[in-house]
């Protein structure tokens, strides 16, 4: 299966920050100093050619000069991909550090598209930057308040010996970790709990 995991700050709803009075935090250098991350519109649906679609963001590092970008031919099964701007059909599985300092899944996104390099929406949402899409049929976002149940847990080096490092993706390419694949994907698609991507929010003020 084509997998990707991607951390993010930890907000609540994922779909701004004014609108819902939902500060992230945990979120790294640019959200501490700037009060919002480009990731803070992950989970608002947005209608995009007559279809409900959510547009996800995940920073990714420069390196030596060059744009930012996201290495999709180093996402299992992918490899052939090195030419490719986008693939199609990635599980991308959403994490954030909570504030108990674990690095939890918050949501993901099946069937989604991956982008190399950072897209524009060019409408009124010009201000809006992305590298993931799915539709939002193929979403979930986990409660605010059970996402810090172990079986949410994402892997770090410490707790795991393979995980997220230093970067913000993980591919999950360790043979060691396929064991914690599987019990994640049959978690994945036994979850009937709440999706807050459903739910209706009444912005504040």
């Amino acid at each position: 299966m084509k997998i990707l995991f991607c951390k993010v700050s930890s907000m609540k709803y994922y779909r701004g920050v004014e609108e819902y009075n939902d500060i992230p935090y945990n979120g790294g250098k640019f959200v501490k100093e700037n009060g919002y991350g480009y990731e803070e519109y992950n989970f608002d649906p947005i209608n995009i050619e007559d279809e409900e679609c959510l547009l996800g963001f995940v920073e990714t590092k420069s390196n030596r000069g060059r744009k930012n970008e996201l290495h999709i031919e180093n996402i299992r099964g992918c490899e052939a991909f090195k030419n490719e701007d986008y693939v199609d059909g990635v599980l991308v599985i959403w994490c954030a550090t909570r504030y108990t300092n674990r690095v939890s899944i918050v949501g993901w996104y099946k069937d989604a598209r991956v982008y190399r390099m950072y897209q524009e929406l060019d409408d009124d949402y010009n201000y809006r930057y992305f590298n993931i899409k799915a539709k939002k049929e193929n979403c979930v976002l986990i409660p605010d308040n059970k996402r810090n149940k172990h079986i949410w847990d994402a892997p770090v080096p410490k707790t795991h010996t393979y995980g997220f490092g230093q970067a913000l993706v993980w591919y999950a390419k360790e043979e060691k970790a396929n064991n914690y694949l599987e019990k994640l994907i049959k978690n994945i698609e036994a979850y009937d709990d709440e999706n807050i991507v459903n739910i209706d929010i009444e912005p504040i003020g």
